[in-house]
């Protein structure tokens, strides 16, 4: 050790124990890769018991040297990672030494500015980014929906996705990203501009199965098929001729979007759904989201037309289509609330009939008894 080191450890003053701290960093972090693991280890020890005295400078050039190292004791980097966000951001983005169970643990304890960092990492896990997602705000899930080196789970890419429609920078960063299945792609479709649009619109049709191939095949052959007949205005009289075509109600209701015949949308829907027209126009451009949702499951509407019908409607009434993916998500809820009470009924039916059974075959084998 250096005189002068010596000198300032003697000295003991707040003001010595800071420079002390910030010369034995310096002397220790100038030729790091070269330090042994039992040095690293002496260091950390003799640096903790400084560190409540050191300046934030200096701590924050400590904190940019041992950003990469994968030497440094735990007990040093996590002091570290809990100060404050700018002097703990370089090893919370970077360093190798914490785990995928030290970052969750952090997530729970730290800021959303310390999150900010963590947030960066290449090497999140799908749980630690699930995480980053459910507890950060805005900030984080721009840098996560910008962090290509990661993957996300469903519901965190999910989530994302519904933060998009509020947040035009995580539309724009989760629209550039390479691992966007063509049913997220879809569903962000309605949000973006058209070049984003022609960018998910690729990866959709360069994903499409054979079964949704044929079916834009389809429905361009209704098209032709139907001819001036979709012009007629009138819906109780265009619908007989597109059943005539083997059309369903999806198939019909996207050509009248495609020509942007909204209001006949409305006709239609109010007409297979079994509601008055006034009152089904009534709660489309008002907003009464569960007359909406009825209406459109009446009519046997899939999610991917929904979602089409609802950025329709914010086109029409000039509002944002982010405000349009509350109600897609409400849709698919309501149609899983439909199956569970329609598996519910059947189980409540085969319960009834499986009991009435036994009941039968008791009195028969009563009536046997005493034949």
């Amino acid at each position: 050790m250096s005189a002068t080191l010596l000198k300032l450890a003697e000295e003991g003053t707040d003001t010595a124990r800071a420079a002390l701290f910030g010369e034995l960093c310096r002397l220790v972090t100038d030729d790091l890769d070269q330090r042994t693991t039992p040095e690293l280890t002496i260091f950390a020890e003799v640096t903790l018991k400084l560190y409540s005295d050191a300046t934030a400078d200096d701590r924050v050039r400590l904190a940019q040297k041992l950003s990469n190292c994968p030497d440094i004791p735990d007990t040093l980097a996590k002091k570290i990672a809990e100060d404050d966000a700018p002097i703990a951001f370089p090893l919370l983005a970077s360093s190798p030494v914490f785990s995928q169970e030290d970052l969750l643990q952090f997530i729970q304890e730290l800021s959303n500015a310390h999150l900010q960092a963590i947030a960066q990492r290449a090497d999140l896990s799908s749980e630690v980014s699930d995480a980053l997602a459910q507890k950060g705000d805005t900030p984080i899930h721009r840098i996560l929906a910008g962090n290509k080196e990661i993957r996300f789970s469903r519901d965190a890419m999910l989530c994302l996705v519904r933060l998009a429609a509020e947040d035009t920078k995580v539309r724009e960063n989760l629209s550039h990203r390479s691992d966007l299945t063509p049913a997220i792609c879809q569903q962000l479709l309605p949000m973006v501009n058209e070049e984003a649009k022609k960018r998910l619109t690729s990866i959709i049709q360069g994903a499409l199965s054979q079964e949704q191939l044929d079916q834009i095949a389809k429905i361009k052959k209704l098209r032709r098929e139907l001819g001036h007949a979709l012009d007629n205005h009138d819906m109780s009289l265009l619908w007989p001729d597109a059943q005539r075509a083997g059309a369903t109600p999806d198939e019909l209701i996207t050509l009248l979007l495609q020509d942007q015949r909204f209001n006949h949308v409305i006709e239609l829907m109010s007409l297979r759904g079994r509601i008055a027209q006034k009152a089904f126009k009534d709660a489309v451009f008002n907003g009464k989201l569960e007359t909406v949702l009825r209406t459109a499951a009446r009519c046997g509407l899939q999610p991917q037309t929904f979602a089409l019908f609802v950025k329709a409607r914010c086109d029409h009434l000039r509002i944002p289509s982010k405000k349009g993916s509350s109600w897609i998500g409400a849709y698919a809820a309501h149609l899983k609330e439909l199956e569970a009470s329609k598996e519910g009924r059947c189980s409540d039916f085969q319960a009834n009939r499986k009991g009435r059974k036994s009941d039968a075959a008791a009195t028969v084998s009563s009536r046997l008894a005493f034949a």
